[in-house]
């Protein structure tokens, strides 16, 4: 049996130390079947050498790509928020990775960055989080930089502490607003996990449910949620739809639908399994 290097490239936490999730342990075992598997951890964790150019896209691929200079030919697994970041990676380097799969996808466009800005500023989301008048949206957010990020490492926060709430939120926006830095052109054969809200219960649990997140969106009721979900899920399909057209000449996207809250990581292996058996 031929054996592959496998690069997963895990979720990227701010504070966790690089460990592997409980939910992720069985897969990277069943994996290592198949061969040699790398694990990649993302630098955000290194509080106080933490700095806003890591989570630049152009400096994540080439620090991914000094790590593993010295393999070949791999498959690269990404998970939740690393995938954008590691489709930028594959597309600048593709003659080092035979196929990457992405589990799951999730949205990020023009549209999702604003209603993002539309949710936090505008609708003062950003109050729900942060209940400390002490930390201002543009300043601790929007205009964020490297001094005032310090300040909230200084605080070494605990988990339910409002600084690591406002450093996650600036993991998110400084991602979302990269989403022109996603290739649409895909150079190795890709499978993307697109993730779409389609469990009436858990949308409504999630954005209901939570008054503070319904009051953000401006949700009236059940069934405002439900509208604005479908809304987005078609924006997503949509957005499938353009990948499609752009790759069907090079027959190398698969975009596979996966609903949210109804992950199962044993879809990767089964992908690593297909991808070995057309090699």
């Amino acid at each position: 049996m031929t054996k592959y290097n496998i690069i997963f490239l895990h979720h990227p936490s701010v504070f966790n130390k690089p460990i592997i999730s409980k939910k992720i342990k069985p897969i990277i075992k069943k994996l290592s079947k198949f061969g040699n598997v790398y694990n990649y951890f993302f630098k955000f964790h290194k509080n106080n050498k933490f700095q806003l150019e890591y989570l630049l896209f152009k400096n994540v691929s080439n620090d991914i790509n000094k790590t593993f200079k010295y393999l070949k030919n791999y498959i690269v697994i990404a998970q939740k928020h690393a995938c954008p970041m590691a489709l930028h990676f594959v597309n600048k380097y593709p003659n080092k990775v035979i196929g990457i799969v992405c589990y799951p996808f999730r949205y990020y466009s023009l549209e999702s960055y604003k209603r993002r800005v539309w949710k936090l500023k505008d609708n003062k989301g950003w109050n729900s989080f942060v209940k400390n008048n002490k930390y201002d949206v543009d300043n601790y957010l929007f205009k964020i930089n490297n001094k005032r990020l310090q300040e909230l490492f200084i605080k070494n926060p605990s988990n339910n502490d409002i600084e690591k709430t406002i450093i996650h939120l600036i993991f998110d926006i400084n991602l979302q607003k990269q989403y022109h830095k996603i290739p649409k052109k895909c150079k190795v054969p890709t499978v993307l996990y697109t993730r779409l809200d389609l469990d009436e219960k858990l949308v409504i649990k999630h954005n209901y449910n939570r008054k503070n997140i319904a009051k953000m969106k401006k949700l009236f009721s059940e069934n405002d949620v439900l509208q604005s979900s479908m809304i987005w899920n078609f924006e997503r399909v949509k957005y499938d739809a353009k990948l499609k057209k752009t790759n069907k000449d090079n027959n190398k996207l698969k975009i596979k639908y996966l609903i949210s809250g109804w992950e199962d990581y044993d879809h990767i292996v089964d992908e690593i399994i297909l991808f070995t058996n057309n090699l």
